[in-house]
């Protein structure tokens, strides 16, 4: 998919930006209101390179005006782990509701 987006594929770009702004709506729902946030993203999409990460850098920066991008601290695995680990003893904190909301224009 991505070599056909990079070769001049429509289609295949059309699927690829579809995914960064599937990616990037999921960013926004989780991260916390402000400026200056950092948002980490890992995965194996990510390898995909230029064809995906160049709309997601823009679906990010639209949806997550003035989000730093950071190194992830850890794989996908370790991500879940820790979510993991964060529900079984109640300390995962997410934003509000209405915090999520306003990443859909609602």
């Amino acid at each position: 998919m991505a070599h056909c987006a990079a070769a001049g594929d429509a289609v295949a770009a059309g699927i690829l930006d579809d995914a960064a702004r599937h990616v990037a709506d999921s960013a926004a729902a989780v991260c916390p209101p402000g400026p200056d946030v950092a948002v980490a993203l890992t995965g194996g999409l990510l390898a995909l390179g230029d064809p995906l990460l160049s709309p997601l850098r823009a679906a990010l920066a639209e949806r997550l005006p003035g989000a730093r991008p950071v190194e992830a601290a850890g794989s996908p695995l370790d991500g879940s782990l820790a979510i993991a680990a964060a529900l079984a003893t109640d300390r995962l904190a997410l934003p509000s509701t209405a915090g999520c909301c306003r990443s859909q224009g609602m």
